[in-house]
């Protein structure tokens, strides 16, 4: 199709319209600058490579997540650096296992919503949870519509939201009915499938960080939350940070707990973890946002949190259920003793 004189004069495409040829290499030339700009959500993960002509195999890159595995193979895998291993020994009073994730830039959003749909198949009402997500989600429907989407990666910006959303719940309902932890399992390694949730949560990123003033103070003074968001939230390489971690988390109404192993040490101070518990609008009474930001140390005792609302996100102690592991810009998922 290269030649355009070889095109027939209307391409068909089952149940659409007919594009004529002027029409279709235009939308290929638009498509191709998006691309090549790296503003699309869909652009395949970075671990995708050229090799002879056609993309990598699913299988020439690790799995989108692992199993369950020890704390103590992270432990022995620090070995060779003193103030990582101390910290993950620290975090090991806490915590039995965790489950990696990989490494492609989309880390912090497949573990977040592979651990919640992990405590969303635990809990005993979870159609009242799905309704208080959708909520949450309906919000976003209504604040997407507010802002302007020219120039973005998708052509038809409403249907393809829109589709996404639907796709996002029908993952939802197919949990609530009772879908095995094998089958979820199983249906969170689907790149196309699990790639295009990932796209939607990165989307509701962006509409919470372009629609609330509280994340323009975390912005770089020389850009608009816009331009932010299309060099730190769009790509699908675009790696995590707090300001996305909050933004999401606050846009789901889901409590988040990240404990932060780095190789940061204070001179005449033990070795301490650093940890970020994101709360929701509704909990602790403490303001329509919350981020509580603490250090401890393996002497450090673990005072319970204030008690949040018992929704099946929050433990006994007022805690996150979610808790991911953040070490060197990567987020892993942890689980309790």
């Amino acid at each position: 199709m290269s030649d355009r004189r070889n095109v027939p004069d209307h391409i068909i495409r089952s149940g659409f319209v007919p594009l004529n040829k002027h029409e279709y290499f235009s939308l290929r030339q638009i498509w191709k600058v998006l691309l090549d700009r790296n503003r699309s959500y869909l652009r395949p993960p970075k671990d995708h490579r050229v090799v002879n002509g056609g993309f990598r195999g699913p299988y020439d890159y690790p799995r989108a997540l692992g199993f369950q595995e020890p704390l103590s193979e992270l432990i022995r895998e620090s070995s060779n650096n003193d103030i990582i291993h101390e910290k993950i020994k620290i975090l090991s009073k806490q915590y039995e296992l965790f489950r990696r994730t990989r490494s492609d830039g989309s880390c912090f959003y497949r573990a977040l919503l592979f651990s919640y749909l992990e405590n969303l198949g635990q809990m005993q009402d979870r159609q009242a949870e799905i309704f208080r997500l959708k909520e949450c989600v309906e919000v976003s429907i209504n604040r997407f519509y507010q802002l302007e989407w020219k120039a973005a990666y998708f052509l038809n910006p409403d249907e393809y939201f829109l589709s996404v959303v639907y796709e996002f719940y029908s993952l939802l309902n197919s949990v609530a009915n009772g879908l095995t932890f094998d089958k979820l399992y199983e249906r969170s390694l689907g790149e196309t499938s699990s790639g295009r949730i990932i796209s939607f949560l990165r989307l509701l990123t962006e509409i919470e960080i372009r629609t609330q003033a509280i994340y323009r103070p975390f912005i770089p003074e020389d850009m608009i939350p816009l331009q932010f968001c299309r060099k730190e939230v769009r790509g699908l390489y675009a790696e995590d940070e707090a300001i996305q971690m909050r933004a999401l988390t606050y846009a789901l109404g889901i409590p988040l707990r990240v404990e932060i192993v780095d190789r940061k040490k204070w001179v005449d101070q033990p070795v301490r973890v650093k940890r970020l518990d994101f709360f929701r609008r509704s909990d602790l009474g403490k303001g329509p946002l919350r981020l509580v930001q603490s250090y401890y140390s393996s002497s450090t005792a673990h005072k319970p949190l204030e008690q949040g609302s018992k929704d099946g996100l929050l433990a006994s102690d007022g805690a996150p259920l979610l808790t991911l592991l953040r070490r060197r810009g990567h987020c892993d998922i942890l689980y309790r003793k």
